[in-house]
């Protein structure tokens, strides 16, 4: 997507000061999430061409590698925008257990798919989209919503690897997968139910919280990113993952 994205409207001195600290971390978490997706997608292209995939599936791969390098860019722009030096994740390199290179690529191929492209990406759109739709800022809005024209190619596509995939296994290797999407799950399913348990019945709906302020910055509240969460979950991932037989 070719944008023109005018990062000199964006003024520190712009955003409220005690909001400051909180925009600049969360877009500098933003970039080394981004990288961190660049880094995953280019190790899955090592394990579809590893398992003899089609050439349409590491085209696809492609594009979404060339995504990734676009949303870590736009993020860090938005970081240096906001008076900050973009930095990569500390450590830079990505710890892999010994279990997991082990796998065949076959299998490791599967497994990325399954707890990246399924569920982060999935969580992720959820997540963007909800900020990009109420987010005017001429700057932050358009960011979102050059992210999320991605994302949601990227979402389609993993659910179509996976179908795929899938079928190369035995029914019997379904507990494995089973497994795969629950551990990537877990982190973000927890803390998105820590909030939601604590809220009351009239406030577990979005219109509750507009995070009015926030939104602007690119920001959330806990409570309204849990309830983003469950909506995305209940209407978008688990029915996936039913008809996958993945949960």
């Amino acid at each position: 997507m070719d944008i023109d994205i005018p990062f000199h409207q964006l003024d520190p001195a712009t955003v409220p000061t005690e909001m400051l600290g909180v925009v600049q971390a969360t877009w500098q978490h933003r970039v080394t999430t981004e990288y961190r997706s660049i880094q995953i997608m280019t190790r899955f292209m090592t394990e579809i061409l590893g398992a003899g995939d089609p050439l349409d599936v590491y085209a696809g791969a492609v594009d979404m590698i060339e995504d990734e390098i676009r949303h870590t860019a736009l993020c860090a722009e938005v970081v240096r925008a906001l008076g900050e030096q973009p930095m990569l994740p500390e450590p830079v390199s990505i710890p892999e257990s010994d279990a997991f290179l082990a796998m065949p690529m076959m299998h490791r191929s599967l497994a990325t798919a399954i707890s990246m492209l399924a569920v982060n990406e999935t969580l992720s759109c959820g997540f963007i989209e909800d900020l990009a739709n109420r987010c005017d800022h001429p700057v932050i809005g358009t960011v979102l919503k050059a992210t999320i024209a991605d994302e949601e190619g990227h979402e389609a596509f993993g659910w179509e690897y996976i179908r795929k995939s899938l079928t190369r296994f035995s029914e019997e290797s379904l507990p494995e997968w089973q497994a795969i999407a629950q551990q990537a799950l877990t982190a973000q399913r927890s803390q998105a139910m820590a909030v939601l348990n604590e809220l009351p019945a009239d406030q577990r709906t979005l219109d509750a919280w507009p995070d009015t302020e926030l939104v602007q910055w690119g920001l959330f509240s806990p409570q309204r990113q849990a309830l983003v969460y469950e909506k995305t979950y209940n209407e978008v991932l688990e029915p996936h993952m039913k008809e996958l037989k993945l949960f």
